[in-house]
């Protein structure tokens, strides 16, 4: 078709979120992962009715999964949130944010975010030790009824979220890089030129 422009988007910048239900409400969304294996799916269960001139094929209610790939820091808060939901069976809130669609501010920063949100229950927490990799869990996140669609504000996310998930792909300044505490790195030496007096 003639002036058909084809749109596309760029996988690293959907990022993952979640949050457990006995944080407080005032705490940030953390990041859940980086990618996901297969992102979302959404399929509708089917039935057949066998009927005299053949089949007839009715629709069911939709299931929606997340298939996130996380990665895990030792003592990580959100390993071990979700190896508790796990054994308790207890949902979790997930956001799957597109910041391919982010709306900027006057200086070119993340102001919102659409993103679809689910209360999900992962489906286990099997770890990945391969060997030269880091330890991982390739979870799925069955979600209670439907995903819904809003936009979040970025003072909900946690900042970390925006500094790994997304600034992992953005060039840096030299004052986005350090911070206020000093090192010292005096090796004892008298660095002072000597006169020979």
């Amino acid at each position: 078709m003639a002036g058909l422009k084809l749109q596309t988007k760029s996988a690293d910048k959907i990022l993952y979120g979640i949050k457990f239900p006995w944080d407080d409400k005032a705490t940030l969304i953390q990041m859940l992962g980086l990618q996901a294996a297969s992102s979302t799916t959404n399929t509708r269960a089917s039935s057949a009715v066998n009927l005299k001139q053949g089949v007839v094929h009715t629709s069911g209610a939709r299931t929606e999964t997340f298939v996130v790939d996380s990665y895990w820091i030792i003592g990580d808060k959100i390993h071990d949130g979700l190896k508790k939901a796990v054994e308790k069976d207890i949902a979790v809130g997930i956001w799957r944010m597109d910041f391919n669609e982010a709306t900027l501010d006057a200086n070119g920063k993340v102001k919102s975010v659409p993103a679809e949100f689910g209360m999900a229950k992962p489906n286990g927490l099997p770890e990945t030790e391969a060997v030269n990799n880091l330890l991982h869990a390739n979870i799925t996140y069955n979600i209670d009824g439907n995903t819904q669609d809003g936009v979040l504000d970025v003072s909900e996310i946690d900042p970390q979220l925006l500094a790994d998930g997304l600034k992992m792909f953005d060039f840096a300044h030299n004052t986005d890089i350090g911070g206020s505490t000093t090192t010292n790195t005096d090796t004892g030496t008298n660095t002072t030129p000597q006169t020979g007096k």
